[in-house]
This record gives structure tokens, sequence and C-alpha cells, in this order.
């Protein structure tokens, strides 16, 4: 039997996040939080992966370098 991986609700995010919830939906829906993934698939409230999130707290999560729309000189 497999494990379900672990997952941080909204409630638990906004707390390690020391957010409020308005700003945490204004910042999700702009895309603003790529560490942010959903599991898939849900029944209620979203569930995020708590293995990215926790890399983004201790430092360790480094954004994609890639320039959309800037060609290098």
């Amino acid at each position: 039997m497999m494990a379900a991986p672990r997952c941080y609700t909204v409630p638990e995010l906004l707390a390690a996040l020391k957010m409020s919830r308005t700003t945490f939906r204004r910042l999700w829906h702009a895309g603003q939080l790529p560490f942010l993934e959903e599991l898939k698939p849900r029944a209620g409230r979203p569930r995020f992966r708590a293995d990215l999130v926790d890399k983004y707290l201790a430092g360790e999560w480094h954004r994609p370098t890639f320039a959309f729309g800037r060609r290098a000189r």
C-alpha cells in the first residue's frame, strides 16, 4: 500500500508563511507563489505538496531561469 504524500491545507500554509488569507489568494491566483503545487484529485479544500513548501521555507527553492520574451544580447 502506498502512503499518501504529505500536504499542507490552506490554514496550515497561512501559518507557515505568516500571511493573511487575502494576500495568499491574490498571490496564488497571480502565479506569484511558484513553489505551490496543488495535489489533485481533491475533494473539498485544496491541499499543497509539503516537500516543495518545506524547501521554500528552508531557503532551498530556486526558480527556473527562463527568460521568456527576452533575447540575450
